[in-house]
């Protein structure tokens, strides 16, 4: 299996379509885990819900969609606004997604309850958790929420070097998606660095995630 992550979109179509190049959903062994954030600051262009939406209808058991902040406001302050069957999907999307060995979330969770943090967690922790936590973990935490711009001075994928990965690359400002890529067989986890062809146009390359100071 492949799982594939992204997280803080925030509307951003150009550069979703880019990341999403990257991810070959027509591989029944591929995964995408999105963690949330989907429309911008302002909290405009709410057809970005049904977006999603579709295209995990699509790919129904490969799209993982998870509920940020971001959303759990929408919904708090607009929700009327939306289609009713969208309103039900956004109320209902999960706050986490665990793996054997990763849990992905859109901002974090209570590290401190260890093995119980599935029910110590009051909501906030999975969707406004700050400030990001780094260090050890029985697994991997990837989250987005904190810009990685302030832990490595990049809008790149960010690892501590331990448990956890951070993928807010500020899209909005930057205009890049960061994504993450873990091959289970391999148990190694990698991303993509943008550049340009001689004619302009997006060309990415596969390289190792690399740790960054805190």
């Amino acid at each position: 299996m492949i799982i594939y992550a992204m997280s803080d979109i925030h509307g951003q179509e150009a550069p979703f379509e880019e990341a999403l190049s990257l991810v070959d959903l027509d591989d029944p062994d591929v995964m995408l885990v999105l963690c949330g954030d989907y429309i911008d600051h302002d909290w405009q262009a709410p057809e970005w819900f049904d977006r999603i939406r579709r295209l995990q209808e699509a790919h129904p058991g490969q799209v993982v969609v998870l509920k940020g902040n971001h959303e759990d406001a929408y919904l708090e302050a607009c929700g009327d606004a939306l289609l009713p069957t969208t309103r039900r999907w956004l109320r209902d999307l999960p706050l986490f997604y665990e793996t054997e060995r990763q849990i992905f979330v859109h901002a974090g969770i209570d590290e401190e309850a260890g093995d119980l943090w599935r029910v110590a967690c009051e909501d906030w922790y999975f969707l406004g958790k700050v400030p990001a936590s780094v260090g050890s973990f029985p697994k991997d935490i990837v989250a987005g929420h904190v810009g990685t711009y302030g832990l490595c001075g990049e809008n790149r994928v960010y690892w501590d070097g331990q448990a956890h990965f951070y993928l807010d690359g500020s899209t909005e400002r930057s205009g890049v998606v960061p994504v993450l890529k873990y091959d289970s067989l391999t148990d190694r986890y990698t991303t993509f660095g943008r550049a340009q062809t001689s004619d302009g146009a997006p060309a990415w390359h596969e390289e190792p995630v690399r740790p960054g100071r805190a």
